[in-house]
């Protein structure tokens, strides 16, 4: 079974000749489909269309949640198309509520982004899924 190479890089290991770490396929899809989402496009001096546009109007209050939804699902599904192509029959869902988000000092009503991405991995047509949930304006994780 093949081995991807898991990120961040150590490249302490790799001048001293040892095996960089290493991780399975659906690991390897999940660590680069955060990076996407996480992933302002222009940030990645590599590639410039690397990443999500959606951040552009993380603050835009004036959006409503089904723009907001139908916006997120049709830039990840191009997105994945172009950056993910171990992936295929791609399936974006968006939810978008309002929660609490704790902080050390008070409690703040949010917007929280649950995304659901699931297909099919290429190679083995193995069922693939992959779940992620995250505060906007600004990014946060709870």
């Amino acid at each position: 079974m093949p081995e991807y190479l898991k990120l961040p890089l150590n490249f302490n290991q790799f001048f001293e000749q040892d095996k960089l770490n290493t991780c399975s396929i659906k690991d390897s899809i999940a660590r680069n489909l955060h990076l996407l989402i996480t992933t302002n496009t222009g940030e990645n001096k590599q590639n410039l269309q690397y990443g999500a546009q959606f951040w552009d109007h993380d603050y835009d209050i004036h959006m409503s949640n089904d723009k907001r939804r139908e916006q997120i699902i049709q830039n990840l599904k191009a997105q994945i198309s172009l950056f993910e192509k171990r992936l295929a029959d791609v399936v974006v869902e968006v939810n978008i509520k309002q929660t609490e988000y704790n902080t050390q000092a008070n409690r703040q009503l949010r917007r929280k982004i649950e995304i659901i991405i699931t297909g099919l991995i290429v190679r083995s047509k193995e069922p693939y899924r992959f779940q992620t949930g995250f505060f906007i304006g600004p990014l946060s994780f709870d």
